[in-house]
């Protein structure tokens, strides 16, 4: 996937959860680690990275999600990068 790719389904990702869940999942769950599957729009939503893995392994199998921070901020930060999509599997 190229950068541009990248940036695309992240921006979806968070298109998908700036139009569905962001009302819903901040007052409740703000700064709690969220993956979004911006083709369905579906999400899960962890304490820490570990478990937020087996859930997308549990709910998303082998699709592409996008990570990032209910509320905004990035997941992790490694080598100047803010936010990071992955392959759960």
């Amino acid at each position: 996937m190229t950068k541009t790719e990248r940036e695309e389904f992240a921006a979806r990702a968070e298109r998908a959860y700036a139009e569905r869940w962001k009302e819903v999942l901040e007052p409740d769950h703000f700064g709690e680690l969220i993956a979004v599957e911006p083709e369905s729009g579906d999400y899960v939503l962890a304490k820490s990275l570990r478990d937020l893995d087996s859930a997308c392994d549990q709910t998303f199998g082998e699709k592409l999600v996008h990570i990032f921070r209910v509320g905004g901020g990035a997941a992790v930060k490694i080598g100047g990068a803010s936010r990071h999509a992955r392959f759960s599997g």
